[in-house]
Order: structure tokens, then sequence, then C-alpha cells
């Protein structure tokens, strides 16, 4: 089973920082999460939100600021807001990278197109099949996966997780089954649950079985 640390390790950490990448990592982690959007002048930066107001001491969208704008921000802990580039130099784990605007979809096939081994280890998620349709489109090569913020039926899950050209269904815990885990197995996606909190929530996720979870806080699930 994948474990994947939240924007990092958001339960310890100032989240979508280089400090909680490697936090995440250092935890035992086989993968981090993180999500992209596009500054002003076109630079891949590492945000949630399209606005800096919650997580950083600024305020404003972040594709209204340049690269500059952005990192003289602090982002938590005396930390900047990084690059894609950044963050792919700064760990050696897997990558889940969510996307959260239309405009980083160019900009990440490209960096995947250059980097047969990054992309090699990226899986590109988003809650919109759009996007994710837009990044095979650029580059088929790369594996992508749907995101759902609620969990349907196992036919809702297969039909909308192939309509996004994706392999990968990822959705939130309360609403899987140990029969929707097996049916989606069974149409050859693979299944990541969210949120898994503690170790408690790992064992349920563990009996699904689920092939990835997705946790604030790897540090309490004692990962090897």
């Amino acid at each position: 089973m994948i474990i994947t640390g939240h924007r990092g390790a958001l339960g310890t950490e100032p989240e979508n920082t280089l400090r909680s990448f490697r936090r995440a990592a250092a935890d035992g982690c086989d993968e981090i999460e993180l999500d992209l959007r596009v500054s002003a002048d076109g630079e891949l930066v590492v945000m949630h939100d399209p606005t800096v107001d919650r997580t950083t001491s600024g305020s404003g969208e972040v594709a209204a600021l340049t690269l500059a704008e952005l990192r003289a921000l602090d982002a938590g802990r005396g930390e900047r807001i990084p690059t894609w580039a950044e963050v792919v130099a700064a760990v050696d784990v897997r990558i889940q990278a969510e996307l959260k605007a239309e405009a980083a979809v160019p900009l990440l096939a490209q960096s995947l197109r250059s980097d047969p081994a990054l992309a090699a280890r990226t899986l590109v998620t988003s809650f919109q099949p759009d996007l994710l349709l837009a990044i095979r489109d650029l580059f088929p090569e790369a594996e992508t996966g749907h995101i759902f913020g609620h969990t349907p039926s196992a036919a809702e899950l297969i039909t909308r997780t192939r309509s996004a050209g994706a392999t990968w269904s990822l959705c939130t815990i309360s609403g899987l089954t140990p029969e929707t885990v097996a049916a989606l197995h069974t149409a050859g996606l693979q299944v990541a649950a969210w949120p898994v909190p503690n170790p408690q929530t790992l064992t349920q996720a563990q009996s699904l079985p689920a092939d990835a979870i997705t946790t604030d806080n790897p540090h309490l699930l004692h990962t090897p």
C-alpha cells in the first residue's frame, strides 16, 4: 500500500512547503501530494488555494502575483512557496500532482515529457476530468487519477474514472466498501482512500484493501 503525505505532512508542518514534503518523506511516506497553479509570469508553483490569503503572510490571487511576489511571502515557519522544479529536486519519492488550474496543464506536461524518470514517479490527479483529459492529450504516457469528493456507486466510479482517461479512483474512505474496491480492481482500476488520519483508519483502508491512502499525519501511522 502506498502511503501519501497530503500536501506533505500537513498535520505537523506548513502545507505545500519544502519543509512539509521533506518531513513526509522522513516520516516514511512513499509519495507526497501537492497542488499546482501558475503565477502571473508563467511559473508552475505549489499552492492549494486560488489565493495566498489562508496559508501565507500575503493576500491576493496566485495567478495575479509574479513568482518574485509569491516568493516574498512567508508560507509558514519562514518557508517560501516552492516551484514544481524545486519540489522535484528536493524529494525523490513518488509525487501526486493535483492540477488546480488549467494553465498548469501544458507546463506540467512539458516537464514530464522532458524527464521520463520524473514522469515514472508522478501521478497526475484532479477533481476536474477535463484537466485529466487535457494532460493525457499533451502527454499520453501520463498516469492519472480522478479525485472524488463524495464516493458514488462502484458503477459510477468506473464510468467516470474511465471517461476521464484515468487509471486511479481517489475516493473518500467513508464511502468505500470491500465490494466497491473489488469492483474497481476487476475493472482494472487502482484505488486510493482518503483521508486516513490515524492508525485505526489505516487498518480500515488495509481491510478494503485500497492500493494507496492519503494522510495529513504520516508520523502517526508508523510507516517503515
